[in-house]
């Protein structure tokens, strides 16, 4: 019996090394998986990866910055209230061009608060602290704070007033849309594209407001760059009625 054992046990050898190795039964399973569902190992790592990238999205991880490319102006709490929304603005345009997550704005635009903004700013957090209050954990309820602070409640109505009386006056059209962009930006108004037509064309001087009236334009933009043209071709026809002051121009 134990010599016929030893002829299986010899015979099994050879076959193996005829053959080579039989892959274990995992490994068959494997192989078996990889060829018949994905086709090769390349499509295999291509579905992972797909597989992981929807993932990624479905838990909403976006993909991570480093901040130290972040660069924030620093606020020093002047009382000027048009430093303190200029240096908003300025701060919201980088974390948009960046991407900052929103548990990040807080604590990069504190870090900024320097001088009387930042004895501010630490003597807020332990009044919310104390009061037991809901912590500043968004980048619009900071501006909140700020605004309380360093905006005055009349500030906006100023604003208002200033826009309702808004006129070209003796600016030229450049200049006098700047203001007009500049004043709605401030009071954060976001009108219509057509309300800010309207309340651009009702402030042009009235020369210019004539003749774009009797234009055809379908956005702000377009309208803009006819009432500087129409001011151009203005201006041209009094320098050379200026220029050439003869008797037909003095009759007309």
């Amino acid at each position: 019996m134990g010599e016929l054992m030893a002829k299986k046990r010899s015979l099994a050898h050879r076959l193996e090394s005829a053959h080579g190795r039989q892959p274990r039964r995992w490994e068959h399973r494997r192989a078996t998986r990889s060829f018949t569902q994905y086709g090769s190992h390349k499509e295999e790592e291509d579905w992972r990866l797909n597989h992981f990238e929807e993932r990624r999205q479905h838990l909403h991880l976006a993909p991570k910055i480093s901040l130290s490319y972040v660069k924030i102006p620093s606020f020093s709490g002047d009382g000027d209230r048009n430093i303190y929304l200029g240096w908003e603005a300025k701060v919201e345009q980088i974390f948009n061009v960046h991407g900052v997550q929103e548990d990040q704005k807080v604590k990069l635009a504190s870090l900024e608060c320097l001088d009387y903004a930042m004895q501010w700013w630490h003597k807020t957090v332990m009044h919310i602290v104390l009061n037991k209050r809901p912590v500043v954990v968004s980048w619009e309820d900071l501006k909140l704070c700020m605004h309380a602070r360093f905006v005055p409640p009349h500030y906006r109505k100023e604003l208002l007033l200033k826009l309702q009386q808004l006129q070209q006056g003796t600016k030229n059209v450049d200049d006098y849309f700047n203001e007009l962009e500049t004043t709605l930006t401030k009071i954060d108004m976001h009108e219509s594209e057509k309300s800010k037509m309207a309340r651009f064309v009702s402030g042009l001087r009235r020369e210019i407001q004539d003749v774009v009236e009797l234009y055809e334009y379908s956005s702000l933009e377009k309208l803009v760059h006819l009432a500087i043209k129409v001011e151009t071709q203005l201006s041209k026809k009094i320098h050379f009625k200026n220029s050439h002051n003869d008797g037909y121009y003095q009759s007309a």
